[in-house]
């Protein structure tokens, strides 16, 4: 299965998340988190440092000449937090598999069918690494759906 992003999406990724800081990046702490309104669901190709286009091959994202394409899917949430006055409080969360449990629970909680652009996550936190070091444990305070 291949997915086939237009040119449409290429230009809205790099427009949506030219400024958006990811809120759970490498230096993470327990406790940290973000609360907002979902503005843009992004999904783009991912690329390496140098980048290159990944592919799945062997279930592992590599440079490579055939495969799926690895995409990343981020919401991008308008936020009250600012870091200095050149931040315009988007941040951009990255859609993965831990990340998206903790959401999922809350999209149940709220007994909706999803995410949706207007919707709120309010209170996305990292909790800490998971049990045994493979992954992270992030909670969801509440999902509200847009009016």
């Amino acid at each position: 299965m291949t997915n086939a992003l237009t040119d449409l999406d290429q230009i809205n990724a790099e427009l949506m998340t030219g400024s958006a800081r990811n809120p759970f990046g490498r230096d993470v702490a327990p406790g940290d988190g973000v609360s907002g309104e979902i503005i843009a669901v992004i999904r783009r190709h991912r690329h390496n440092s140098q980048g290159q286009p990944l592919f799945w091959v062997n279930r592992r994202p590599q440079v490579a000449a055939t495969g799926d394409p690895v995409i990343d899917s981020q919401l991008i949430l308008e936020t009250d937090d600012r870091a200095d006055d050149e931040d315009d409080g988007l941040a951009a969360v990255t859609m993965d598999r831990d990340v998206q449990r903790a959401i999922r629970a809350g999209v149940r909680r709220a007994r909706a069918n999803g995410v949706a652009i207007g919707g709120r996550l309010d209170g996305l936190l990292f909790v800490g690494p998971a049990e045994g070091g493979n992954g992270r444990v992030y909670d969801l305070g509440s999902y509200t759906p847009p009016a």
